[in-house]
C-alpha cells in the first residue's frame, strides 16, 4: 500500500491501530455519505424549481465522495503523523533517562525497563509493549525496539537500535552512543518544531492581510464611488 492521496501507508495504519479493513470500511462510508446528501440536495433543488445541467450534478456526485475520501485520508495521515513525531520526542526522552540511570550505575537492561516506565502517553506505551514483547520471547530489547520503529516508520527508533547495535559488536561505551544519538534526536526536533511554528506564523498573517484588504475597500469604496458618480 502507498503512501499517496488516496491510501495510508502501512505504518500510518499500523500506528493508528486500525486494520485496513476497517479502513477501507470508515472510508467508503463517508463517501456514500457525502454522495447521498449530494443526491438529496439535487432532489431539493428540483423540489424549489431550480434545475441544474446533468454534467454538473454529474460532477457533484462524482467529486463529493472523491473528496470525502480524500479528506478522511488526509486527517487519518495527519493524526499518525502527529503519533509519529510524539514518538520522537519520547525517544529522545528515553534515552537521556537511560544515560541517567546509567551513570547512577544501574545495567542497560535494567535502565531500559526503568527509562521506559517512567514516561506517560502513546509513545512510552509502545515502548513498553516492545520490551515486554521481547522478554516474553527471549530476545534483545533494541531488537524489539527496531522492530518497533520499522513497524511504526519511526527512523530514530530504528537508528539508535542500529548504533547500540554497533557499540556492542566493536566495543565502545553504550553511554557515549546513546548520549550522542539523544543529542542529535534533540537538535532534529528542535529544528522540526521551529520549522512548523514559522509555517503557522506565516500562515497566520494571510488572514491579517485580507482583513487589511477589506478595511480598505470598506473606506475606500464611498469615495471612489463618489469619483465615479460626479464624472
Amino acid at each position: 500500500m502507498r503512501d499517496t492521496n488516496f491510501v495510508l501507508s502501512p505504518q500510518h495504519v499500523h500506528v493508528l491501530g486500525i486494520s485496513p479493513d476497517l479502513l477501507s470500511r470508515r472510508c467508503a462510508t463517508r463517501a456514500v455519505v457525502a454522495c447521498g446528501s449530494v443526491f438529496l440536495l439535487v432532489l431539493f433543488l428540483r423540489t424549489q424549481g431550480i434545475s441544474l445541467s446533468f454534467s454538473f450534478v454529474v460532477v457533484f456526485i462524482v467529486g463529493a465522495p472523491l473528496a470525502a475520501w480524500t479528506m478522511t485520508i488526509s486527517q487519518l495521515r495527519k493524526m499518525a503523523t502527529k503519533l509519529q513525531r510524539d514518538m520522537d520526542l519520547a525517544v529522545a526522552v528515553f534515552l537521556d533517562l537511560i544515560n541517567v540511570l546509567l551513570a547512577g550505575g544501574a545495567g542497560v537492561e535494567t535502565a531500559m525497563i526503568a527509562a521506559a516506565g517512567a514516561g506517560d502517553g502513546w509513545g512510552f506505551e509502545q515502548l513498553r509493549t516492545a520490551m515486554a514483547r521481547a522478554q516474553s520471547s527471549r530476545r534483545s530489547y533494541w531488537e524489539a525496539l527496531r522492530e518497533t520503529g520499522e513497524a511504526f516508520g519511526i527512523e530514530s527508533l530504528e537508528e539508535v537500535a542500529n548504533s547500540v547495535q554497533l557499540a556492542g559488536e566493536h566495543g565502545a561505551r553504550i553511554r557515549q552512543s546513546l548520549a550522542a544519538k539523544a543529542a542529535s534526536l534533540r537538535i532534529r526536533n528542535l529544528a522540526r518544531i521551529e520549522h512548523e511554528a514559522e509555517q503557522r506564523t506565516e500562515r497566520m498573517g494571510i488572514p491579517v492581510v485580507l482583513l487589511f484588504i477589506g478595511f480598505i475597500l470598506l473606506v475606500g469604496y464611498p469615495a471612489f464611488a463618489g469619483t465615479v458618480a460626479a464624472l
